[in-house]
């Protein structure tokens, strides 16, 4: 029924149709206006946080170090990295200022401040997220700790506690939103250029490609089994990161220009990823994974890394290429001098 225990499935496949309209309508149609009125709601947070962090006077009761292990969770390098995830470095965000960023800019020279600016926005929300954490906020989901925490913080201006728990429990929610349609969009687009599907049927298509995968998992498995997986999200994207920033260098130096300023990261986000999948992968051989999605886990960290190392072949050999190029440019134009 649509109050009993099938409720929960049924409003995922509602949410589900949502993300489908909203990844094949134009931009302007329902992403931009409700990506618009959102933003009110997260600037708001973001507000709310930085008060309560500021003036609120909360302890911090949570330890700042315990070891270079823990259990169940493996070594403080890399799940530290991959845990921050979109907090420090975010691939995903690198595929949405591509595909929907940069069509709502008026002029490219506003791009530093809304790629730039939203980043460290985003940087200051996962620190709010963190104190929410850190304070000692009570509650057995996520969900709850964090919108307990932002109670506490905007009880530093006087509001209500159970209000501003619905407050932030609001915010989190548009957060989730805001990822899931855009997240569907993505998702069509690449699908769209890599099988070079165009018109409506190649849309509609796309994206029915991107939301039936969910769509079946979400019937089929249990409520948690995402659980499984969680934790190859952070590792994926920031390999997403590595390799965008790996693009980025590749066009420095192929325009004359110091690539470094995107290479060492790459490396450093390279090296963080491959040693978080090679940790998957040895989990699902020793079968320490979650039950039966060990092999999962293995498959999908086998298959990361393998993507990853190509991706990287090819840009090294455009790199050589590019280098060959211009040292048999230079060399020739050495000769006619000399002639």
């Amino acid at each position: 029924g649509w109050m009993g225990s099938s409720s929960r499935k049924t409003w995922d496949m509602l949410i589900l149709a949502y993300c489908f309209v909203a990844a094949v309508l134009p931009l302007w149609l329902l992403l931009q206006p409700r990506g618009f009125l959102g933003g009110f709601l997260l600037y708001g947070f973001l507000a709310a946080g930085v008060v309560g962090v500021v003036f609120g006077g909360f302890e911090v009761v949570t330890p700042a170090f315990l070891g270079f292990t823990s259990e169940g969770h493996g070594p403080l390098f890399p799940i530290l990295f991959v845990t921050i995830a979109c907090g420090a470095c975010s691939g995903f965000h690198g595929l949405v200022c591509s595909g929907t960023t940069s069509k709502q800019l008026a002029s490219e020279r506003h791009a530093p401040l809304v790629g730039y600016g939203a980043m460290l926005a985003e940087g200051v929300v996962a620190l709010i997220a963190l104190s929410t954490v850190m304070m000692g906020t009570e509650g057995d989901r996520p969900d709850q700790v964090f919108a307990g925490g932002i109670a506490r913080f905007l009880s530093v201006v006087g509001i209500p506690l159970e209000l501003a728990t619905a407050f932030g429990l609001l915010a989190l929610t548009t957060f989730i939103y805001d990822t899931l349609d855009v997240t569907t969009r993505l998702g069509r687009y690449i699908l769209q250029e890599l099988f070079d599907w165009k018109g409506k049927l190649g849309r509609y298509a796309a994206t029915a490609a991107t939301i039936l995968p969910a769509a079946f998992f979400l019937l089929v498995l249990p409520e948690n089994a995402y659980l499984a997986v969680w934790s190859l999200f952070g590792t994926s994207n920031q390999l997403l990161a590595a390799l965008t920033l790996t693009g980025i260098a590749v066009w420095l130096h192929r325009t004359a220009r110091h690539p470094g300023i995107a290479l060492y990261p790459a490396i450093f986000l390279l090296a963080v990823t491959g040693s978080s999948l090679l940790l998957h992968v040895r989990d699902a051989l020793r079968g320490d994974a979650v039950g039966s999605a060990a092999g999962v886990m293995g498959i999908s960290a086998l298959v990361l890394l393998a993507l990853a190392s190509s991706l990287v072949l090819m840009t090294l050999r455009s790199v050589l290429r590019s280098a060959r190029e211009s040292t048999l440019g230079t060399h020739a134009a050495l000769g006619q001098r000399g002639g």
